[in-house]
């Protein structure tokens, strides 16, 4: 607990207005899943941090998106390989629960792949709108009625895969290639300032 306090310590240091970030705890069955909500509204995009990533990955960019009208949920999973699946269907629950009218995923690196892997494993049309920054991920998504948004910076070998991805992927969906080679979610911000408006721009299409 007093790692998350740390780590909510520096999201209000971070973001202008701490009102916005909220820590809790989803709790499914046997689930506890550390979370940090950003904003209001009943459309939920539910974050995953990459591998390495701390829960507060997204920082102030998570309140720029709230502030397009939406509720950013940044959760936390292990980063390990097939793990992840039960904190996104805790997340997505709870979101239901809580009378989101429509959900999105993002992810970021290991966790662009995992909320791939999970939106394929659900209806088509489960989820509005897919967004991946810097994905690990070359298998593409099939589905026809989810938006899909593909950010990465096209010289980042560890994203080596994701323009394949991108490109195997069903329409509709949104290719931002930069011309950088950092895979951090700033790293992106820092060769697109207005980045976030392209997300929130996919959100409400």
């Amino acid at each position: 607990m007093k790692i998350r306090n740390q780590l909510f310590g520096l999201v209000c240091a971070t973001i202008a207005s701490c009102a916005v970030a909220q820590e809790f705890d989803i709790k499914q069955n046997d689930a506890v899943v550390g979370a940090l909500s950003y904003g209001k509204g009943d459309h939920v995009v539910i974050a995953l941090h990459g591998r390495r990533n701390p829960l507060t990955f997204l920082k102030e960019n998570g309140d720029e998106i709230a502030k397009g009208g939406f509720r950013v949920i940044s959760i936390s999973w292990s980063g390990q390989s097939g793990a992840g699946f039960n904190e996104i269907g805790a997340a997505v629950k709870y979101a239901r629960e809580q009378g989101a009218k429509q959900i999105s995923l993002l992810g970021h690196s290991a966790g662009a792949e995992l909320v791939a892997n999970y939106a394929r494993a659900q209806p088509d049309g489960e989820f509005d709108t897919v967004i991946l920054f810097s994905s690990v991920d070359d298998k593409g998504i099939a589905l026809t009625k989810t938006k899909k948004l593909f950010i990465f910076n096209k010289y980042d070998s560890i994203a080596r895969w994701a323009p394949t991805g991108a490109d195997k992927s069903a329409e509709p969906k949104q290719v931002v290639a930069l011309g950088g080679s950092g895979h951090q979610v700033g790293d992106l911000v820092s060769k697109k300032a207005d980045l976030m408006q392209d997300v929130i721009a996919a959100l409400q299409r």
